[in-house]
C-alpha cells in the first residue's frame, strides 16, 4: 500500500483504484465536491436530440457565445455585457492576472490549491494569508488590508463560500471588504464556485459596476457538469474585454454551451438542488458531530472536519479506501492544513449514512 500518496484533487478515482488495488467502480466518493443531484432527463433528453440532428457536432460554437451569455445575464441578473465566457474558473483567473497585469496577489489560505499553479503561469507572484482554526477560518477584512499594505499586492483572490471549509461570507461583509481594497487601488477577484448554494451571498451585481471587483463561477459544481468545463467571469465591460483578448477563440464547445444554457433555465432543478443539499449537509454535519469530529461551518455541498490528534489521520483515510471503499478528500497538501483536516462532500442520505457508519465502527475498532 502506498505510504505518503495523496492525489492532487477530489474525484481521481481511477488513480486511487491504481495505487490502492481496487476496482475503481466499487469506490464511493465523498472527495469532489459535485453535487450528487445529476443534470435533469429533459437536459439529457434536449442534447441527446440535438445530437441525433448531428448539427451540435457540425456547427461552430457561436463567436461570442450570445445565447450562452444571455441565459447567464438572466440568470445573475446582469447584462450580458459584463459576462465572459471559459472553459473552467481556472482559465479565467489566468485571463484576469493577464488583463490586470498582475505582479503579486495576496490570497488568504487554506484555498484551492490550483492558485499558485495558475498565478505562478501567469508571472503573479502569490502572497499568502493563514486563517485562524481558532477563527474556523473566517476571513478577517483587517487582516485583508493590512497585509495588502504591507505587501503592496495588487489584488486579493478568495473564494466566497471558502474551498475547503466552505465558509461563507455575507454579501455585506464581502461587499465591504471589497471598498476597502478598491480604496487602496487594489483588485478584489472572488471565486464563486460554490456560490450558487447561497446566491445571496454573491457579488455578481456589483462586479458589472465596478473595475475593481472580478466574479468568477461555474457551472461545474452546482449543476453536477464536471465533464462539462463551462465557466464565468462577471466583470466591467471594459475589462471583459481585456479578459477576453487573452483568452483563445472558442473556449466553450457547442454541446457545452447549450447544456449550460439549458441547465441555468431549469428553476424547478436549481431548487431542488439547494433544498437537498441544505438538508444533507445539515443532517451529515450533525452526524459526524456526534462522533466527536470537528466541523467547521458550512454554506456548500461540503464539510471540512478534523479529527482528534490521538489518531493517525492518512491511516483512516487509507482504511476507509481500503476496508469500506469510501474516499473523503484528504487535506494535507493544503497550505494550513494537516493530516489531521478532511473534507467530506455532501451526498444523498443512504451514502451520507454509510459514510457516518464506516467512521463510527472505525473509531470505535481502533
Amino acid at each position: 500500500m502506498p505510504g505518503d500518496f495523496i492525489p492532487a484533487h477530489g474525484g481521481q478515482l481511477h488513480e486511487l483504484a491504481a495505487n490502492f488495488g481496487v476496482t475503481e467502480a466499487s469506490l464511493l466518493d465523498f472527495s469532489a465536491s459535485i453535487n450528487p443531484l445529476p443534470p435533469s432527463d429533459a437536459l439529457v433528453e434536449s442534447l441527446c436530440y440535438k445530437l441525433r440532428a448531428r448539427t451540435i457536432l457540425t456547427t461552430y460554437p457561436e463567436m461570442h457565445y450570445t445565447a450562452l451569455k444571455q441565459a447567464i445575464a438572466k440568470y445573475v441578473q446582469v447584462d450580458p455585457s459584463m459576462i465572459a465566457i471559459g472553459n473552467g474558473v481556472m482559465p479565467l483567473l489566468g485571463a484576469a492576472a493577464r488583463a490586470l497585469g498582475l505582479r503579486k496577489c495576496l490570497v488568504p489560505v487554506p484555498s484551492f490549491i490550483e492558485y499558485p499553479r495558475v498565478l505562478g503561469a501567469c508571472g503573479t507572484e502569490r502572497s499568502i494569508l493563514k486563517g485562524r482554526q481558532e477563527d474556523e477560518f473566517a476571513i478577517d477584512a483587517g487582516r485583508v488590508i493590512s497585509e495588502l499594505k504591507t505587501t503592496r499586492a495588487q489584488a486579493v483572490l478568495l473564494a466566497n463560500p471558502q474551498s475547503p471549509t466552505g465558509r461563507l461570507m455575507s454579501a455585506r461583509e464581502l461587499g465591504q471588504l471589497h471598498e476597502e481594497v478598491f480604496a487602496l487601488g487594489m483588485t478584489t477577484i472572488v471565486d464563486e464556485a460554490f456560490v450558487d448554494y447561497a446566491p445571496e451571498a454573491s457579488l455578481s451585481r456589483t462586479a458589472g459596476r465596478s473595475r475593481g471587483l472580478i466574479v468568477l463561477r461555474s457551472l461545474t459544481k452546482f449543476f453536477s457538469m464536471p465533464g462539462l468545463r463551462v465557466a464565468y467571469a462577471i466583470v466591467h465591460p471594459q475589462l471583459r474585454a481585456e479578459m477576453e483578448a487573452c483568452i483563445p477563440a472558442w473556449p466553450v464547445d457547442t454541446i457545452a454551451a447549450e447544456a449550460a444554457r439549458l441547465a441555468l433555465a431549469d428553476g424547478d432543478w436549481i431548487a431542488a438542488a439547494r433544498d437537498a443539499n441544505e438538508r444533507e449537509r445539515n443532517w451529515l454535519e450533525d452526524a459526524l458531530k456526534s462522533l466527536g469530529l470537528k466541523i467547521f461551518p458550512s454554506r456548500a455541498n461540503y464539510l471540512l472536519m478534523k479529527i482528534d490528534e490521538s489518531r493517525n489521520g492518512l491511516d483512516m483515510w487509507r482504511q476507509l479506501i481500503v476496508e469500506y471503499r469510501i474516499v473523503i478528500r484528504a487535506c494535507a497538501n493544503f497550505v494550513g492544513l494537516d493530516e489531521q483536516y478532511f473534507r467530506v462532500g455532501v451526498r444523498t442520505r443512504p451514502s451520507n449514512q454509510y459514510l457516518v457508519e464506516a467512521l463510527a465502527e472505525l473509531f470505535v475498532s481502533r
